[in-house]
Order: structure tokens, then C-alpha cells, then sequence
């Protein structure tokens, strides 16, 4: 249950749930990192601060996606004066939540059936833009900002007392077989990450989705391995003479048996399709070419 708070140290630890929500015991009250998915999840949050004797002094966004600031209306609502920090452009998406769908969408305006919590949060103040990478105090307490963005623009990790909180950079190994084909923007990002983790060795590593490890570079290698197979698995699918993005998702989810049955379902994993394609697109390994009103991709001569 989320609000069942565990501590990793005598002032950081997190509540535990289908998404992590980060915790650190300030003399001005509780810093939450992240807030987990709507109100329900926040209830709990908030009887986890209570249990402990904690007020709330600031929320710490890592990236905006609605099952990561769900709870905020909530938890402002009920404690009016915290703060809250956002990366740059996440900053937006939670000041204007609409933005979600309308991206998944590809700019148009979402139908009915994206309006739902796990795509559309209710709208959040962002009191502070927090730098891209470097040092921030935050109640007297030192946060190091690590840019993780590809599976969100500008998504960061923070670490405290060498305790990272590792957002969506990775996921737990249980959690990355469940859905086959994980969400991200941008697949060079996201390796560019992982690499740049892999490098650290911080006390402990918690991911938004998946168990605290004191030692997470197996998870992260395995996390590394499976987008590098991902690539491979798609050039395996792209014929000699071009694939449109629509027949490229139907063979890779029959590949990976992915049942799609509702619209945001799919307008999730078409969105993972294209943060794949604009990686290899990136690292030269795909390109592609308009022919007969077609957008179509071919694997490149380079790779």
C-alpha cells in the first residue's frame, strides 16, 4: 500500500506502489518526489506523512506524466503552502495537462477516450522551473539534479543523502517484460541515460517503477540490453523497399504479442514505436522516404 512509508535512511525512504513516490524528512516538513497517480493514491500518501508526523513542505516533480503528478491537486489542496518544483517544459504539461493527449494524439484533439487519469491529470501549479542538471537546496536539504531525459523530454532524477531516485529512466526487470514494449520519446535518450547511470555508484538506486536496490546495475544493464534489442528487432522487421509506422507496429506487437484493445493503449505504444524510430534515426541506423502518400521506413545502408 502507498502509504506505507519505508526508509532507506534515518530521513529518506518512499512510499511504495504502482508508481515510487520519494520521501525526505526536512525540519520544515516532508519533500515528496513525485506524487503518484490521483487522489486516491495521494489519501494514503498524506496518512503516510501524518503517521509519521510530517506536514508538506514540497513536491519535487521528475517528469510530467499523469500517473506521476496525479496527486498533486490533492495534496495542495490539503497542504496549500508547498512548494512545487518541475524540470523545464514538464513544467507545462502539468500547468496545462491537456497537452498529454494532445501529443499521444499527434497534435490533433484527443477523442473522449483519452481523457482518462492515467493520460490526463488534473492541472498542477509549478511554483519553481528547476535547472537542468547541478545542485538545488530544497528545506535545507541538498538535491543533485541528473538529467534523464528519453522517456520524457526533459525528466530528471534527483539524489539525496547518495540515494538516487532514478524516475522512468529504468524500469524494474518484472516491469519492463510485463509491458513488452515501454514508453519513451526518444530511444537515444533514454540509452544515453542509462549509460550515464550505469556509470554511478550511488548507496542505493529507486526507479519510478520497480524495487529499491541498493545495487541497480543489473536491472539497468538488462534495461540497457533490452532497448538495443528492441532496435535490432525492428530492422529485422522493415522490408527492402520501405514500412509504413502503421505495419511496422502491427508486426512488433504480433512479435512481442502485444493485444492492443483500447485507444490509449495504442496511442501509447505507437508513441513508443516513434521515440524507437527517432533514435535510430538519430544514430544513422534507419532512414526514410515519402513514396505514393506513404511515409516509409527502410533500414540504413550505414547500420
Amino acid at each position: 500500500m502507498a502509504n506505507q512509508l519505508i526508509m532507506i535512511n534515518e530521513r529518506v525512504g518512499y512510499f511504495p506502489g504502482s508508481v515510487n513516490i520519494g520521501f525526505v524528512e526536512t525540519e520544515s516538513g516532508a519533500v515528496l518526489i513525485d506524487s503518484g497517480l490521483d487522489s486516491q493514491t495521494a489519501k494514503k500518501v498524506k496518512k503516510g506523512l501524518t503517521e509519521r508526523g510530517q506536514s508538506l513542505t514540497a513536491i519535487v516533480q521528475t517528469h510530467a506524466h499523469a500517473d506521476h503528478y496525479g496527486g498533486n491537486a490533492y495534496l495542495l489542496g490539503a497542504y496549500p503552502e508547498a512548494t512545487v518544483f518541475a524540470p523545464p517544459l514538464e513544467e507545462a504539461v502539468m500547468r496545462y495537462p491537456l497537452l498529454e493527449p494532445i501529443y499521444l494524439n499527434m497534435g490533433a484533439s484527443p477523442p473522449g477516450e483519452l481523457h482518462n487519469k492515467f493520460l490526463l491529470a488534473a492541472a498542477s501549479r509549478v511554483d519553481q522551473v528547476l535547472p537542468d542538471d547541478g545542485v538545488c537546496t530544497i528545506a535545507g536539504v541538498s538535491f543533485t539534479i541528473l538529467p534523464l531525459p528519453g522517456h520524457s523530454w526533459q525528466q530528471i532524477g534527483l539524489v539525496v543523502d547518495d540515494i538516487c531516485f532514478a524516475a522512468d529512466s529504468y524500469f524494474g526487470s518484472d516491469v519492463l517484460d510485463k509491458h513488452k514494449l515501454p514508453f519513451l520519446v526518444d530511444a537515444y535518450d533514454t540509452i544515453n541515460s542509462l549509460r550515464r547511470l550505469l556509470e554511478t555508484d550511488f548507496t542505493g538506486y529507486l526507479p519510478g517503477h520497480g524495487p529499491y536496490e541498493r545495487r541497480a546495475h543489473q536491472t539497468m544493464q538488462y534495461n540497457l540490453d533490452y532497448h538495443l534489442r528492441m532496435y535490432e528487432r525492428l530492422e529485422e522487421l522493415l522490408a527492402a523497399d520501405g514500412t509504413t509506422t502503421e505495419d511496422l507496429l502491427t508486426m512488433l506487437c504480433e512479435r512481442l504479442k502485444i493485444d492492443i484493445t483500447s485507444l490509449s493503449s495504442y496511442v501509447l505504444y505507437r508513441t513508443a514505436l516513434m521515440g524507437y524510430l527517432s533514435g535510430m534515426l538519430r544514430e544513422e541506423r534507419v532512414t526514410y522516404q515519402l513514396s505514393a502518400n506513404r511515409l516509409l521506413w527502410q533500414k540504413s545502408e550505414r547500420s
